[in-house]
């Protein structure tokens, strides 16, 4: 942490700066300044902050006024996430209460895609290594998907109904990718099931031999079918709340992760063998910016996912693979939502 000598800036600057103001009361107090650009218009935005939040910000010494850099960072970091994930929430729309969303999820979610025909291109290191197709996607994207569910039902000719949902979600790796662990094959495909019965999840608990920490339990989880192997993963994703966090209250249920990026309110993963073998690997997923995930990634010596020409492009999620003994991340992974017609998108 590094004190910052203030002075007054410019409203264009971008260093942090005081300007001389009076209370209410008429008492003479510095006000806190700065610049941030906005992470996807690029305009920059003027803060000044008021007595109460500028005095818990500024330390008086005898030779001027200081501010700790971390600090400064740490609020206009915030201040980006907030506003590129309201771009973000364009993707979304209001849903209707059994219609869009069960009656049984009314009140845990509200929302529902924008749109059924979208894909997920996944990065890592740079390059494509899986996509993920909505099963509302039509043309050559329905073709391929549909290959993908005919190769599961030869391997897995039981399993839950694939448009169980119109948002469900089905995909492959590329053959160029060295798959993540624990997965051993790259013939290896993923099923999202959205909105799904909450009788199934607690089948499946039962059914992996997962621990019962009464989780809360996102609106989706996934399938992962090594075709290889005949094997089929159970993916819980689990969202971060007290039961996840606070060690000293939750010990058992607590989720070790590494330290992230200025981030909005992450969620986990974790991977089940069907005779109850948890993967060492947990997945953290979190939303941030391109600026502030290149940064975090220079500074934990990780590489960025996204190649440099779709920066500009909706990335919606980044995700880290990583050891739950150790905390090593093995993997960074992007993802960037692309609308089936991409002429009428978000940005």
């Amino acid at each position: 942490m590094t004190q910052i000598k203030l002075q007054k800036q410019s409203i264009e600057s971008s260093l942090p700066g005081i300007t001389p103001d009076v209370d209410e009361n008429n008492i003479f107090f510095n006000r806190l300044t700065f610049s941030v650009k906005h992470p996807t218009s690029a305009e920059m935005h003027y803060w000044e902050f008021n007595k109460s939040d500028s005095n818990n910000l500024l330390t008086e010494k005898e030779d001027g006024i200081y501010t700790d850099d971390e600090d400064i960072n740490y609020l206009k970091d915030s201040w980006s996430v907030e506003e590129y994930e309201i771009g973000l929430n364009g993707a979304w729309r209001d849903g209707e209460k059994g219609v869009d969303i069960p009656d049984e999820w009314w009140g845990e979610v509200s929302i529902v895609p924008l749109k059924t025909a979208m894909y997920d291109d996944v990065f890592v290191n740079q390059e494509i290594v899986k996509k993920d197709y909505s099963v509302g996607c039509t043309g050559n994207l329905k073709k391929e998907y549909d290959e993908l569910i005919t190769k599961i039902k030869e391997k897995f000719p039981n399993e839950y109904d694939f448009y169980s949902n119109e948002n469900n979600i089905i995909g492959k790796y590329n053959d160029n990718h060295t798959i993540r662990p624990p997965y051993k094959s790259q013939n290896t495909i993923t099923v999202y099931h959205m909105y799904y019965p909450k009788t199934w999840i607690e089948k499946l608990l039962t059914d992996y031999q997962c621990p019962n920490f009464d989780y809360k339990y996102a609106f989706w989880f996934g399938f992962k079918y090594d075709l290889d192997l005949g094997k089929r993963y159970l993916k819980l994703v689990i969202r971060d709340n007290d039961k996840t966090s606070n060690y000293q209250k939750h010990p058992d249920s607590f989720i070790p992760r590494p330290q992230l990026p200025v981030c909005n309110e992450p969620y986990f993963a974790k991977i089940y063998s069907e005779d109850g073998t948890e993967a060492d690997e947990y997945d953290v997923f979190f939303t941030t910016t391109p600026k502030i995930m290149k940064e975090y990634c220079t500074k934990n010596k990780l590489d960025f996912p996204i190649p440099e020409s779709r920066e500009g492009d909706y990335i919606w999620t980044y995700g880290l693979v990583y050891d739950k003994n150790t905390l090593e991340i093995k993997q960074v992974k992007g993802y960037i939502k692309v609308a089936e017609n991409v002429d009428d998108w978000l940005w």
